[in-house]
């Protein structure tokens, strides 16, 4: 049972924020689209159900999808994090990675439901 998580990215279908900002004749300043993304942990079969489960309650239509892991040295992701930012911000990056996914691991450990965690990033 391989546990891993993935970042989800959908469609706004039109959502906004909350206002909080009018002009003094009264009109909206701040509106800004919603952009929904959450990250599943747990097997694929679970990510495969709760993601399935997501969308029938939600309407929301999938955009992108993104494994969530720290990228070993010499991949295509981590090589262009460090011609971005630095060996030091890559390494950095995996770090915070691997913290993650051992937080997720933990609380799901912690579950006895057999179902998948979900969480907005």
């Amino acid at each position: 049972m391989k546990l891993l998580a993935q970042d989800f990215y959908f469609y706004n279908n039109e959502v906004y924020k909350a206002i909080s900002k009018f002009t003094p004749d009264g009109w909206f300043t701040d509106l800004e689209k919603v952009e929904p993304s959450i990250r599943i942990f747990g097997t694929q079969e679970q990510i495969d159900k709760a993601l399935d489960d997501y969308i029938k309650l939600t309407s929301l239509n999938l955009n992108e999808v993104y494994d969530f892991q720290a990228e070993p040295k010499g991949s295509e992701c981590y090589e262009r994090t460090k011609r971005r930012y630095g060996e030091e911000e890559a390494i950095k990056y995996n770090n915070t990675v691997k913290n993650k996914l051992k937080e997720y691991k933990e609380k799901y450990n912690k579950l006895s439901n057999n179902l998948a965690l979900i969480t907005t990033i």
